[in-house]
């Protein structure tokens, strides 16, 4: 029988986990932010394009995914939708 190797890389890492929960929450607080004014609403817009592409948030996610954009192992249910909805929304950008 042969093992499998460990891979490392296929594991969550908590402070990344942490990382994207905070950066979504801060995403839900500005698109809470959009209104009928259309400055501040492109001004919102801008700013949750630039935190959801920024380098450090990207890689962070990426660690987060293998395969096919799906989360990583090691992560509950509520973390794995907190990836897969950051994802989406990235997409979105």
């Amino acid at each position: 029988m042969t093992e499998e190797p460990h891979r490392p890389e296929l594991l969550a890492m908590q402070t990344d986990v942490e990382h994207v929960a905070d950066i979504m929450n801060q995403v839900a607080d500005l698109e809470e932010t959009l209104s009928d004014d259309v400055n501040k609403s492109m001004e919102a817009r801008a700013t949750i394009k630039k935190v959801l592409t920024s380098p450090d948030f990207m890689e962070t996610l990426e660690r987060l995914e293998c395969v096919k954009g799906e989360p990583v192992w090691g992560l509950s249910q509520q973390e794995r939708e907190l990836i897969t909805a950051a994802r989406i929304k990235v997409n979105e950008c």
